[in-house]
């Protein structure tokens, strides 16, 4: 059974988070380097989300789960790792499908929402990427185990911000001057949730994992930073 053949779950359009996510936020979610991606994408094995007049790799939530099932070792060969690729596609909801998305403007692109509340959900139970008469991805247990990090990061998009004037246009917390990678940097370094929170009682743990994944997604590379570079929330991965 494939994802495609449910029922989306209603979801609020105020929680509806971006349909793409930059090449660092995929493998970050993923947990696998991104050299390995960045390798077969320069070989032509993996092709991000791309149109005219768009420089940035862009991928979709579905791409974390086939870059976990296929990165996190190095048991399959090229020949190998472009049929999963290609495979993949038949396992994804045709609205998340690549060539959806090729069909879009730019503008459109950049606007894009993610159709489920939960990207963890965008499988079925069951399904498999089949590589071979005896050789399978059980893509099933890959979404189980990525769903925790993965279902944060889409929730954690939801309730941050950029706003013009606010800390240089950087990610905060909505409705609030915190900066989403200050707190995340914080937490990486070794500062307890619960100390954070005393801090900022107004954060919920919740926000605090997610401040650390973005952090590690979006790395502040020198100031001041262009605002038509970096990009939070629901608006356009960077």
């Amino acid at each position: 059974m494939s994802a495609f053949h449910r029922k989306r779950p209603p979801r609020a359009m105020e929680d509806e988070v971006r349909a793409l996510l930059s090449l660092r936020e995929a493998t970050v979610l993923a947990d696998v380097p991104e050299a390995k991606v960045r390798k077969d994408i320069e070989t032509g094995l993996l092709s991000p989300i791309k149109t005219e007049n768009l420089e940035r790799l862009l991928f979709r939530w579905a791409d974390v789960y086939v870059f976990a099932a296929i990165y996190k070792g190095d048991l399959l060969s090229g020949a190998l790792r472009k049929k999963a690729f290609e495979e993949f596609e038949g396992l994804v909801e045709p609205s998340c499908r690549r060539h959806f998305y090729y069909s879009l403007e730019v503008e459109a692109l950049m606007a894009a929402k993610c159709t489920w509340r939960r990207p963890s959900r965008l499988f079925a139970p069951g399904d498999r990427l089949k590589l071979g008469d005896y050789l399978f991805i059980d893509v099933e247990q890959v979404a189980k185990d990525l769903a925790p990090r993965v279902d944060l990061y889409a929730e954690g998009l939801s309730r941050i911000e950029e706003r013009e004037g606010v800390l240089g246009g950087e990610a905060v917390f909505r409705n609030t001057r915190l900066s989403v990678n200050h707190v995340g940097k914080m937490h990486d370094a070794g500062e307890s949730i619960e100390d954070i929170i005393k801090d900022y009682p107004y954060l919920r743990e919740n926000d605090i994992a997610f401040a650390r994944l973005y952090w590690k997604a979006h790395p502040m590379v020198g100031r001041p930073r262009r605002q038509e570079t970096y990009f939070a929330g629901n608006t356009s991965p960077r």
